[in-house]
């Protein structure tokens, strides 16, 4: 027994040991309280980020897809049904696409910036609602740190350098939710409320498409049932509205065949059955539990709370937070389908907010727990400024091989100034035609044949797509005029001549 306590002893000695520095991380964090800007504390540690990442990393993911929308809408008046470089893409709508337009309209054309600035505008923006709630119930320094959990969490960190639809949705839907507590703290959730909810829905339902608008309806939802009945007819009326407005873009859109399209996209259509369904669910698990850090060393012991406490006022922001968080994420817990971390990236700012309720709450009385999630923070945070100030700086080139790519095209086809052709499907990378000034089509293989047959034409192709357009008609000459590689990918660029 003796030997049990001593070794207990020694064990809680090693670990207050490794805690001393966290503990100085931590008293250091709490003088924010005696900030006189606290404010300009979340504005710095967001550009901090962004600055110089976004501006040294080329275009990359689906930036490429996303500008190519705009370009559609700008360049050849696509602004319903959206286009990628004349193909049609019926997935869902684009809101993304259609700021980064209207933004290229005011500048002249589309670039990476039409669509980064929008989207940093919303990231910011996001940030500082997760400041500003905190700020209406918690100390200077538990706000901060909950705007910090956020642009700290792994799943979140990467927008600073990839303009994606999630934010914006996440901004959206959050503004909703920060709309309705407000009205339901202050007993004053007036029609005009419900109609700024409703809007902002209708605008997250044509960012993404509307499944992960049930990361409001189900989170606000539960709450309501549980605590505020009396406001299920207006958010029913909100719903209907903003419903409206969703399903009349797929209306005005429709064309036979979509609506497999939007099955697919739902994620209705390719359903997993068995241990396929077990391990893809158990993955989907661990990867919330990293790419959520440092959330989700704190939501474990709120919901605790909230389960125990759920009667009392004084908990209603963090049971509205939990109910956000966690309602729609168990759906994609239990979802036929394959899931992706990503596709709980709504509940990311509520998850940011309980973080420093949490913060408010246990910054005394269990401090090791807090100090636990300073310090991954910090390690995140840490680890994203080495990668932006240090990394991205001097090594550009490992960011920029899109941008290489494409000014390598532009220098090349400058030779025969026109329409510069591509594959339609996913055969080509997008993101390289960024770069690419002047018009751009994506065509069949048959298509590309027949329009080399009628004149000269310039090209980017793969080897292999090469190959098969030389078998198809023997009577097209390809002349090679270089090659560029992206994503791991080499392609050629190719003039056409018909050989008469």
């Amino acid at each position: 027994m003796g030997s049990d306590q001593a070794r207990d002893t020694a064990v809680g000695r090693l670990w207050d040991i490794a805690f001393v520095p966290g503990e100085w991380m931590l008293s250091r964090f709490s003088g924010l309280d005696k900030s006189r800007w606290p404010v300009l504390w979340v504005i710095g540690l967001f550009l901090v980020q962004a600055v110089p990442a976004a501006i040294i990393r080329a275009s990359n993911l689906e930036e490429g897809r996303i500008i190519a929308i705009a370009r559609g809408a700008l360049e050849d008046g696509h602004w319903l049904t959206p286009f990628v470089y004349g193909e049609r893409f019926a997935e869902r709508p684009v809101l993304l696409s259609w700021l980064a337009a209207l933004l290229g309209e005011t500048t002249g054309s589309v670039t990476l910036w039409s669509l980064r600035i929008p989207h940093l505008c919303f990231f910011l923006a996001g940030t500082l609602l997760i400041y500003n709630l905190l700020r209406s119930v918690t100390g200077k320094s538990a706000a901060i740190f909950g705007a910090l959990c956020w642009i700290s969490m792994p799943v979140v960190a990467p927008k600073f350098i990839n303009a994606e639809p999630d934010i914006v949705l996440s901004v959206l839907l959050f503004g909703a939710f920060c709309i309705w507590w407000q009205g339901t703290r202050d007993n004053s959730t007036t029609s005009g409320r419900w109609l700024c909810i409703s809007v902002l829905i209708a605008l997250a339902g044509l960012t993404k498409g509307p499944q992960e608008v049930a990361y409001f309806t189900l989170g606000v939802g539960s709450y309501i049932l549980l605590k505020q009945r009396h406001q299920i007819p207006a958010f029913i009326a909100a719903h209907i509205g903003a419903g409206l407005i969703i399903g009349g873009w797929y209306g005005l859109v429709y064309q036979p065949g979509d609506i497999d399209t939007w099955q697919a996209h739902s994620r209705l259509a390719h359903t997993t059955t068995g241990f396929a369904t077990v391990f893809g669910h158990l993955d989907f698990v661990k990867s919330l539990a990293v790419e959520f850090l440092p959330g989700s060393i704190l939501i474990g012991p709120a919901i605790v709370i909230a389960v125990r406490r759920w009667r009392d006022t004084r908990d209603d922001l963090l049971l509205a937070a939990i109910l956000y968080s966690v309602a729609c994420t168990l759906i994609l817990l239990v979802w036929p389908g394959k899931v992706a971390a990503r596709y709980a990236m709504p509940g990311t700012m509520t998850l940011a907010v309980i973080c420093g309720l949490m913060f408010e709450r246990w910054l005394h009385s269990h401090r090791k727990v807090i100090v636990s999630a300073l310090v991954v923070a910090y390690a995140i945070f840490g680890g994203l400024l080495v990668r932006s100030w240090i990394v991205m700086p001097f090594a550009p080139q490992l960011f920029q091989e899109s941008r290489l790519a494409g000014q390598t095209i532009t220098a090349t086809i400058r030779q025969r100034p026109g329409r510069l052709y591509v594959v339609d499907g996913e055969a080509t990378n997008h993101n390289m035609l960024v770069y690419v000034k002047g018009p751009i089509s994506a065509v069949s293989l048959n298509d590309l044949a027949a329009i080399a047959m009628n004149a000269p034409a310039m090209a980017v192709l793969l080897p292999e797509h090469e190959r098969a357009l030389s078998r198809m008609n023997p009577k097209l000459h390809l002349v090679d005029k270089g090659d560029v590689v992206c994503g791991k990918t080499r392609y050629n660029i190719v003039e056409i001549i018909a050989q008469r």
